[in-house]
């Protein structure tokens, strides 16, 4: 079955002629589950079933939207679930999941074509769905990675959603290295109770169309969410992203950092909300976005959206957008160095920066294995 798609939507919309409030994808087709290879500590209960998980109980939203909930009923795949007991905490290991991608013999072109994505399918895709459900005071860590040969092609849909339950703490990673020709689906939705919090951290290095949404309700009081998105586009590569942190509980924080580098004829658009709801006082919002623009042929976009129906709250955004320093150029080819190593340099070091911050040292050091010898 072929579903036409709107995805990503923001939370309000802007002037339509900008052409940024959503992203239309037409004929996507879902058959079945890619395979998972999954390594689960003996701490955490894992099952596989066509009945809801019990994170749905709290009505999780996501941030792709209701269009990626039907695309998954029309596929009746299995919902995995992966739940740690209340007052155990698993910091010395991971559930590691590790999504492996055939080569599906077709393209789905998404194009930024006149203002609008234009798709043209010819194949149908794979699609998985997980369910993360923490008990109060625990933690775990999951790192989930989406690999696939360097010159594969086809479609995948991933829906991941969370339930983080009072005092419990999650760690997830997602690394994203598919091949040339790939689209992904990306969908994350979260809840938060009193005092929990998500960490997201998102590798974003391959693939040629990207659609990312999350959004993340801190609902308990004290709860939060922090966000790290580490991106490198190339080529023709389209990158859409809607994250949303939703404050509804008192004295909630939310921190978005989000490190890219686009080159030769990229695309990236960026929506970033932080959505203070009446009775979230003294919740605390914060965005950053750099970007890097490595040639004068990319497409950036960005959205920074702070909705406000609370008067005790505090929202910031910011974004560094451009080429390096003409200073900073300067003194490093004055040590000998040409442009175009300066530029790879400072490139690599944006992915870098966020590999660093995956809290499970076996991926940590699969990513970035010079870190080793720097420990």
């Amino acid at each position: 079955m072929s579903r036409n798609m709107i995805i990503n939507k923001l939370p309000a919309y802007t002037y339509n002629w900008l052409h940024m409030n959503e992203a239309q994808l037409p004929g996507v087709s879902v058959v079945e589950e890619a395979p998972v290879a999954a390594e689960v500590p003996a701490e955490i209960r894992q099952d596989m079933t066509k009945a809801e998980a019990a994170a749905d109980a709290a009505k999780i939203l996501t941030g792709a939207g209701e269009d990626m909930d039907a695309l998954l009923a029309d596929a009746g795949v299995c919902v995995q679930t992966y739940t740690v007991p209340a007052g155990v905490r698993v910091t010395d290991d991971a559930v590691r999941l590790k999504l492996s991608y055939a080569d599906q013999g077709f393209v789905y072109e998404a194009k930024k074509t006149g203002g609008e994505d234009r798709a043209d399918a010819a194949g149908t895709g794979r699609i998985n769905a997980f369910r993360y459900v923490l008990e109060p005071d625990s933690e775990m860590t999951v790192v989930m990675d989406y690999t696939a040969d360097q010159d594969a092609s086809g479609l995948a849909a991933v829906q991941t959603k969370i339930f983080a339950g009072k005092n419990s703490v999650l760690h997830l990673v997602q690394i994203q290295q598919l091949g040339e020709d790939f689209t992904l689906l990306n969908d994350i939705g979260g809840f938060c109770e009193e005092g929990a919090r998500v960490e997201l951290i998102r590798l974003i290095l391959n693939g040629k169309n990207t659609f990312d949404g999350c959004r993340v309700e801190l609902a308990g009081e004290k709860s939060s969410l922090g966000v790290d998105i580490g991106y490198l586009c190339k080529d023709d590569d389209h990158l859409d992203m809607n994250y949303d942190a939703y404050h509804t509980g008192k004295r909630t924080t939310s921190e978005m950092n989000i490190s890219g580098v686009l080159r030769d004829r990229a695309f990236k658009l960026f929506r970033g909300t932080i959505d203070f709801q009446n009775g979230c006082s003294g919740a605390v919002g914060d965005e950053l976005e750099d970007v890097m623009l490595m040639d004068s042929t990319v497409v950036n976009q960005t959205i920074p959206l702070i909705l406000c129906a609370e008067e005790d709250v505090v929202g910031n955004h910011g974004a560094t957008i451009g080429r390096l320093d003409d200073q900073l150029l300067f003194y490093m080819e004055s040590r000998g160095m040409n442009r175009e190593d300066i530029y790879e340099m400072m490139a690599k070091a944006r992915i870098d920066a966020v590999i660093r911050k995956i809290p499970d040292e076996k991926t940590r050091l699969r990513m970035m294995p010079e870190a080793e010898e720097e420990a």
